[in-house]
């Protein structure tokens, strides 16, 4: 009987049994499914190759800004999208996610900077105008860093200037009434070479701050002596020299903007760094006026008001400027520590004197000059304080050599005191005030009464004298009469007198009877001689005898009885 095959089987040609091998049996049903899943192991990992960089940069507004539509640009190339807008946890802010296209990442780097592109109108003009059909989107400008970053602070105007452009970053401080706009032109001899980027305003100090850019190779020409000045609109000056009017340029006319260059004088400096920090001033002319001096602090103590007297008031000597107020009056507390609480009414005003303005370059030493001020002040330096502007009513203080010298300067604290005068406005104003109290002490209601009663009088002195004008008048117009008749009395006797000329009939007649009138009157003149002698003979006649005599009574009464 033969072995079953099995059993031949259970060992081998060598005598070692052989192992048993199980077949492991996979349905086929889940081929499929590994491969969808080899495919999506394939997608991810394709897509993370190919997966951009997500950053995240904050605006203050989400306008126009839409997940998924709004793109990222740099120079007009599309380099990334907008995946997410929504706000920060304080709810203050917009946080903007954006992927960018990982081949870009060369620009995401901690000085690059982002705005929304949109219409604006600016000192620049119009811009984004295209955006009005294509809709606003985010522009890149990438820095020049190799420091990467991911979360960035948005600027909310575009940048005057490229983060990546060559030239120079300063800062400039203004302390006066003209200001500056965002985009405003940096000039230099006319020439645009740079921008101002940003303004702010410090309410502490009073003083406005600026952000400006000089393009290269233009910012070679800053050096530590170069002056800026404002050159906004136009400036038209009158002096004895004449009328002057300035324009830097059209630009600058409508919109303003800044200069710099060398004041007269000055030579090129040292270059300087980045942000490096110059003062703008509001004119060319205004730069001798207000740039930073040298300078000895001294006090005046004041009794004139102080209003209309403002810190960087000019301080002059005879029409020269040589210093600056430095504070119109000391506070009180200060005063009160120098003087003592109420012993000191007067108000003490702390000016600069600055030796530069009258030395230039060839200044020595402060102390020198001071040696040589506290001298004038021992000979009799005085000030007082003036009006500078009838107009806006400000004040200066002005110097003037005195009459009455010193022994020593007398100090007000740690400040050497300069002997106050009254003078200028104020002095005119006590003059009026004498003028005024004189006049009020003098009778003027009586002196009024009289001049009314002088007046009334002249009144009735005229309208006399007008019926006396009439008068006169009258008596001219009956004279004009008289002599008219005058007149034709004269001419009626002209006619007269032609008649008795020598040879007229008349003259002729008149003759004979003056002849015998003659012969009459030599008959008459014995009548008349005896009558001139013996009046009575008119009456009596020839004269009797002597005339009776008249006697006394008694030789009367006897010759009665006899």
């Amino acid at each position: 009987m033969t072995e079953p095959q099995s059993s031949q089987n259970t060992t081998s040609n060598n005598g070692v049994p052989p192992q048993k091998r199980e077949k492991t049996k996979i349905s086929k049903i889940w081929l499929l499914p590994m491969i969808a899943v080899l495919i999506g192991i394939g997608m991810v990992y394709n897509d993370w190759q190919n997966r951009g960089i997500l950053i995240q940069v904050m605006f203050e507004t989400a306008e126009g800004l839409e997940a998924g539509k709004t793109v990222l640009k740099s120079r007009n190339v599309d380099i990334g999208m907008v995946k997410r807008v929504g706000f920060n946890e304080e709810k203050t802010h917009i946080l903007v996610d954006i992927e960018v296209q990982k081949d870009m990442e060369a620009f995401i780097v901690e000085d690059s900077q982002f705005w929304v592109v949109r219409p604006r109108i600016g000192a620049r003009g119009i811009t984004g105008i295209s955006t009005l059909l294509s809709g606003a989107y985010i522009e890149l400008s990438p820095g020049k860093s190799f420091i990467e970053k991911y979360n960035f602070v948005g600027l909310e105007n575009p940048p005057v200037t490229p983060s990546n452009a060559d030239g120079l970053h300063l800062r400039l401080v203004s302390r006066g009434s003209e200001t500056l706009n965002i985009g405003n032109p940096v000039l230099y001899q006319g020439f645009e070479v740079g921008a101002v980027e940003s303004k702010s305003y410090d309410d502490l100090e009073e003083e406005a701050h600026y952000d400006i850019f000089i393009n290269a190779p233009y910012h070679n020409l800053i050096t530590a002596n170069t002056a800026f000045w404002n050159v906004s609109g136009f400036r038209l000056s009158m002096t004895a020299e004449g009328v002057s009017f300035d324009v830097a340029s059209l630009d600058a006319l409508f919109n303003g903007g800044v200069e710099f260059g060398l004041p007269d004088g000055e030579v090129p400096g040292k270059g300087v760094p980045q942000n490096h920090l110059f003062t703008v001033y509001d004119s060319l002319e205004s730069i001798e006026e207000e740039k930073d001096y040298a300078f000895i602090e001294y006090v005046i103590l004041v009794e004139d008001s102080v209003s209309g007297l403002y810190k960087g008031a000019p301080v002059e000597y005879r029409g020269i400027r040589v210093g600056t107020v430095s504070e119109p009056y000391m506070q009180f507390l200060q005063i009160a520590e120098i003087a003592g609480y109420g012993n000191e009414e007067r108000i003490p005003v702390v000016v600069r004197i600055e030796p530069e303005r009258l030395l230039g370059n060839q200044l020595g030493s402060l102390a020198d000059f001071k040696q040589v001020f506290d001298n004038w002040i021992k000979e009799g330096l005085t000030a007082f304080v003036e009006s500078a502007n009838l107009v806006t009513g400000s004040l200066k203080i002005a110097l003037s050599p005195g009459d009455e010298p010193k022994t020593d300067v007398e100090y007000f604290g740690k400040f050497p005191i300069i002997p106050a005068t009254i003078g200028g406005f104020e002095s005119i104003t006590q003059q009026l005030d004498s003028i005024l109290a004189t006049l009020n002490t003098l009778p003027l209601n009586d002196t009024v009464d009289k001049v009314n009663t002088l007046i009334d009088s002249a009144d009735k002195t005229i309208q006399s004298a007008g019926s006396a004008i009439n008068t006169a008048e009258n008596t001219i117009k009956r004279a004009d009469t008289t002599l008219l008749a005058l007149e034709n009395t004269l001419q009626e006797l002209q006619t007269t007198l032609k008649g008795v000329q020598p040879n007229s009939d008349i003259y002729l007649s008149l003759q004979d009877a003056i002849v015998q009138l003659e012969a009459t009157l030599n008959d008459v003149r014995p009548l008349v001689k005896e009558i001139t002698n013996k009046p009575s003979s008119l009456i009596f006649g020839e004269s009797a005898g002597p005339d009776r005599e008249p006697k006394p009574k008694s030789m009367a009464s006897q010759e009665g009885e006899k």
